[in-house]
């Protein structure tokens, strides 16, 4: 506490102008008084990433380093024409208002990096109010605002920073999703490649100014590989507000459909395995999950040959990166349940089988802001019939098989191996399974089965397409 009370003397004197006046100095030194609005419980918004669909990322840096650091650093990123988000300290803006003006004029944004970065993992709720209160009015005093977003130095939130943040109006605390933690010193090249391995829309760059001067070096090769991915830079507010609109779970139709129902001894499951036809028509269907990269290579060569496909993606991953599952819906595809823990269900209790369904379902629910098709289909594809029961008593109306396996989720097969597989068993009414995986030659081998099926003749189905087909024959 009296680390912050001697911050609190020190901003006190620069708000109040007197501190080249030492006599004065002398006679002012007291605690400033501040009155402490206590929390009524309100939280802000912790913000690690931003749910959005345009390629674009926050680029963001923690402090202020030397003037002639910063300098060099400006000019890389005016180079560059990429404008980028800063977190001061409220000291240092008070210690060089001018330069932190200039960082402001060359259009980049200034937010709040807390009075002095201490680790505010050790500040109680009055400490942590004072604290953001202090820098909220060096800011408003130099700068003429009062910035929206605050973030300690490790980047780190904690409710007592989202309490009084929520108190003193202020949008939300920050974290980031992907932190190189350049402090270990690493070689622009390391840092880059860090970044590569978590690149996607919405990711809050964490890079710090004054620890490693790798990071100026880093910004151009940085540049250079999201744009040959075609990805962007850009401030931590244009990403904020690019963010799709998203209801809570509760408040979207269909997020229950998917129940607890132990009573399935004589249910009757729907299993699909194949369209029953002679015509030249064939459905390709995709499992589990995989890097925002890897999902728009495949998307992108679904889209230049104008394929619609059945994707069957695994809760977990949708859950930590809903906005891919939204990616794949926005491009006119189908999604549905492969599970959320992508395990034998064979080998689940009823109980662990039924809580994982519902786990998924209401995980794709959130993320695509409306229910899934009530399809699932099992890791591997095994099944058995008490299992098959287990499932539909949720409410799951069809288990999806597939009686062509590609096997190109095996890194070890070549784009021609998954291609020779896969020909060798095509026929009317099969059901292709190909999995959107990192580190697979599906991207190579998916156009070579697509050119050789439409030079045949095949044309391309969803699956609820043959399936609404088939349940109105059985109906009629």
């Amino acid at each position: 506490m009296r680390r912050l009370l001697f911050y609190s003397i020190i901003v006190f004197l620069f708000l109040s102008g007197c501190q080249s006046d030492t006599k004065k100095s002398a006679i002012e030194v007291v605690e400033p008084s501040i009155d402490v609005v206590q929390s009524d419980g309100t939280l802000s918004e912790v913000i690690r990433d931003s749910n959005i669909l345009q390629p674009k990322m926050a680029l963001t840096f923690n402090g202020l380093a030397d003037e002639e650091t910063m300098l060099h650093l400006l000019e890389q990123l005016d180079a560059l024409s990429i404008h980028a988000t800063f977190f001061i300290e409220g000291m240092r803006v008070a210690q060089e208002p001018d330069l932190v003006k200039h960082i402001v004029a060359q259009g980049h944004e200034v937010q709040s990096g807390t009075l002095s970065f201490e680790d505010m993992t050790t500040f109680n709720y009055e400490q942590t109010y004072k604290d953001l209160l202090l820098t909220n009015q060096i800011f408003e005093q130099h700068l003429g605002f009062t910035p929206q977003f605050v973030r300690s130095r490790s980047g780190d939130a904690t409710e007592n920073m989202q309490s009084a943040a929520a108190m003193l109006d202020m949008t939300a605390v920050i974290e980031s999703s992907i932190n190189p933690q350049d402090r270990n010193m690493q070689s622009a090249e390391e840092i880059v490649a860090y970044i590569e391995r978590f690149i996607n829309s919405g990711a809050i760059i964490h890079l710090n100014t004054y620890i490693n001067p790798a990071i100026i070096d880093a910004i151009p090769l940085l540049a250079q590989s999201l744009e040959q991915k075609g990805y962007t830079l850009t401030t931590l507010t244009d990403v904020i507000n690019n963010k799709y609109t998203v209801k809570q779970l509760e408040e979207i139709d269909g997020y229950d459909k998917i129940q607890f129902n132990l009573d399935y001894e004589n249910v009757e499951p729907f299993i699909y395995y194949r369209k029953n036809t002679a015509k030249k028509e064939i459905a390709l269907t995709f499992d589990d999950w995989a890097s925002e990269e890897q999902t728009k290579k495949i998307l992108d060569v679904l889209r230049q040959y104008d394929i619609k496909s059945t994707f069957f993606l695994i809760g977990s991953g949708v859950e930590k990166n809903p906005h891919i599952a939204r990616l794949i819906m926005d491009e006119g595809h189908e999604i549905a349940s492969h599970s959320y823990n992508h395990l034998d269900v064979t080998q689940m209790t009823p109980e662990e089988l039924q809580e994982d369904l519902i786990k998924a379902h209401r995980a794709l629910t959130y993320a695509l802001q409306e229910a899934p098709l009530l399809y699932f289909r099992p890791a591997q594809g095994v099944m058995d019939e008490r299992t098959a029961k287990i499932i539909a008593a949720t409410g799951m109306e069809v288990t999806a098989l597939y009686d062509i396996a590609s096997f190109d989720w095996n890194i070890d097969y070549s784009a021609q191996d998954i291609y020779k597989r896969i020909m060798e068993r095509v026929g009317p009414g099969k059901i292709i399974v190909m999995h959107v995986l990192d580190d697979t030659q599906t991207v190579e081998a998916l156009p070579l089965v697509i050119e050789q099926l439409q030079q045949q003749g095949y044309t391309f189905e969803k699956l609820s397409t043959w399936i609404e087909q088939d349940f109105d024959e059985k109906v009629d």
